[in-house]
């Protein structure tokens, strides 16, 4: 893991220890320094979740990517500094409960007897900060608050914006192992019902602000509170470079291909 180009990327000094402060830091700083985007996707592109790949394409070329991606990385940079991060499989709450499955990815950190729910991954829509993985813990972050709950044997996170609650979605405990990553990796890169194939999309947080581009729609929170206009196809470009410094190729992309 290049921890110094990692470090230098997010615009931190390298920490003096492995503890809870250092993980918000850290979390916090992977959230704004990195958009969330799914363009290798959409240009009919492969996914690595290999560390050096990972490297090269945030480190080097200024990309982001999804889940997996994301917090791959982040696991290794954790780790790198000592810090213990179990990898666990979620499932997304959207659409009927028959078509949820574990393409989500998240992780579980142990520091200092304390266990915390970290998740760089989500999008805009995702956590900003880690919080305490503890049945009923709530965190305020960036006009939205976040609460875990126990359903069963799972975790289940929602999150309230200035309108209404919703889950986003559940988890169990059990780690997973490198090769269970690359299996939903590959389902949810690759299968033609996949969002990710069926939408475009950059995403990114700045202080209260969190922004999404998902095809023809920019939708913007401030304070918790959606903001949303449609766009029409030949203005995505012009939107992808203004909100997100991101220089849109032509296309055609795979998501057209489904209409």
């Amino acid at each position: 893991m290049r921890l110094d180009d990692y470090l230098k990327r997010l615009q931190r000094a390298a920490p003096r220890g492995a503890d809870a402060e250092t993980l918000r830091a850290l979390h916090a700083a992977h959230r704004e320094t990195f958009l969330f985007e799914n363009l290798t996707i959409q240009t009919g592109g492969l996914l690595s979740l290999a560390v050096c790949d990972l490297e090269r394409k945030f480190l080097d070329e200024g990309r982001g990517g999804y889940c997996f991606e994301h917090n791959t990385l982040f696991a290794a940079a954790l780790r790198e500094i000592g810090v213990d991060a179990d990898t666990l499989l979620g499932r997304v709450r959207r659409g009927p409960p028959h078509r949820w499955c574990r393409t989500h990815m998240v992780l579980r950190v142990s520091l200092d007897g304390e266990v915390w729910l970290a998740d760089v991954g989500f999008g805009a829509m995702g956590l900003v900060e880690p919080m305490p993985l503890a049945d009923g813990a709530t965190s305020t972050q960036a006009g939205f608050e976040y609460r875990l709950r126990r359903d069963g044997g799972l975790w289940v996170l929602s999150a309230r914006d200035a309108a209404a609650e919703m889950d986003l979605y559940e988890f169990s405990d059990d780690p997973q192992t490198p090769w269970d990553v690359e299996v939903a990796n590959h389902f949810t890169a690759t299968h033609p019902e996949s969002i990710f194939r069926r939408s475009l999309t950059i995403q990114r947080t700045t202080g209260a602000e969190r922004v999404i581009l998902r095809s023809e729609t920019l939708a913007r929170y401030r304070d918790g509170r959606l903001m949303e206009e449609p766009l029409a196809r030949d203005r995505m470009a012009v939107v992808a470079r203004r909100e997100f410094g991101v220089e849109l190729p032509a296309g055609p992309f795979v998501y057209e291909s489904y209409r």
